[in-house]
């Protein structure tokens, strides 16, 4: 039996590994004791651990072991799988901060999750899906794992989360829900999702929260931290 990777690392024989792959998998030497169907069985299963989805075809070309040709290619990871142009990751606090001033009057969802979350991978999908019937909302997505420190800044203290945020009214509601629990979500777009008048411009994150960000050094002010901007003039805060 062998098994040519789509990078180029390809297994026969013996089932030794070698590879010109930059990615390195582990695999276990199977020696001719077990059955051919037992080298199968574990041959992809040491695959599938190494982040690789292994897919058999019966017309490939007849090795020593086994009568079928096996083609692995890395899968796509189901947090990264691109989604609606209305629907997209956040890269930075900063990214974030600058989406929501720029949204102007437009509705805000911005979705927390985590790759390690069992909630959040059922939910993914159907996320798309919302961003696909809403084009009139923006929906932004925030790895908690990538940043943690802006999720605690934040508030988001579960995944999944969801905050909505719409122009000069700055946050409306945050609440978390699963995909059981998805009518919460449904029912906050039916309420917040009505266009509105713009009454003034974007406030985006809370004045708190910019400031502690800030603090950290994960965001840029356009003014010195402990100041508040009011229409282009600096006013300091009060103790």
């Amino acid at each position: 039996m062998a098994l040519s990777l789509s990078n180029a690392v390809r297994l026969g024989g013996s089932y030794e590994f070698s590879s010109q792959a930059k990615r390195s998998c582990s695999f276990m030497p199977l020696t001719n004791v077990f059955s051919d169907e037992t080298k199968k069985s574990a041959l992809k299963t040491q695959i599938q651990s190494n982040g690789w989805k292994l897919n058999c075809n019966s017309s490939g070309t007849v090795f020593n072991h086994a009568g079928n040709q096996g083609e692995a290619t890395q899968s796509t990871k189901w947090w990264e799988v691109a989604g609606t142009d209305n629907f997209r990751e956040i890269l930075s606090e900063e990214d974030l901060k600058d989406s929501l001033k720029n949204a102007g009057n437009k509705l805000v969802v911005v979705h927390f999750y985590s790759p390690a979350c069992g909630g959040c991978r059922p939910l993914h999908p159907k996320m798309y899906q919302i961003a696909e019937a809403h084009q009139e909302v923006i929906f932004l997505k925030v790895n908690q794992q990538v940043h943690k420190s802006l999720c605690k800044t934040i508030i988001a203290p579960v995944v999944p989360f969801f905050q909505f945020y719409r122009g000069a009214q700055g946050r409306l509601c945050s609440f978390s829900c699963t995909l059981a629990t998805i009518k919460k979500l449904r029912d906050a777009l039916t309420k917040h999702g009505t266009a509105q008048c713009s009454l003034g411009p974007a406030k985006g994150l809370d004045e708190d929260v910019l400031l502690k960000l800030a603090s950290n050094k994960e965001i840029e002010l356009s003014y010195p931290v402990g100041f508040s901007s009011n229409h282009g003039d600096f006013a300091l805060h009060a103790a």
